[in-house]
């Protein structure tokens, strides 16, 4: 086991699709950034993956996350989206490179390492003062709070 190296963690944007507006994180073991090639990959899988919501009866607010880490493994994407007020959607894909695509690695039963639950953390937080403690939630003002760091 390797002793634990941070690793930054930087918002990259919005993205707006169709009725969704999606923070999207870089995490990586290498760079300073996912590589560009990889962020253009996850966006073309986005609508596929969104449509995933459809999985549950549960209401959604069409607001979701996408975090992109590039490690050993490839470059994983977690997508997630709060329903019923309190509650993730969660699911990971992974590629081994850039040149193979994305495949669910979450019916695998694997959630998520720990430098991803450090942008989940900042997530629930964000979304526990901006939606849920609001008297009226704010949508905008979770979009606009954004994790950067090392």
């Amino acid at each position: 086991m390797k002793p634990f190296e941070s690793r930054p963690i930087r918002f990259l944007e919005i993205i707006k699709l169709n009725k969704w507006h999606i923070k999207c994180y870089s995490i990586s073991d290498s760079n300073e950034k996912v590589p560009d090639a990889y962020v253009q990959k996850a966006k073309s899988n986005l609508e596929q993956w969104l449509h995933l919501s459809h999985l549950t009866t549960l209401a959604n607010y069409s607001t979701a996350t996408l975090l992109l880490h590039e490690c050993k493994e490839g470059c994983f994407a977690i997508i997630n989206w709060w329903v019923d007020d309190n509650m993730l959607q969660h699911f990971v894909f992974l590629t081994p490179n850039i040149n193979s695509p994305f495949s669910l690695y979450s019916d695998s039963g694997v959630v998520t390492c720990v430098w991803e639950l450090e942008v989940l953390w900042h997530e629930r937080n964000a979304w526990v003062k901006h939606v849920l403690k609001a008297n009226q939630p704010d949508f905008t003002a979770y979009l606009n709070d954004q994790l950067n760091q090392y």
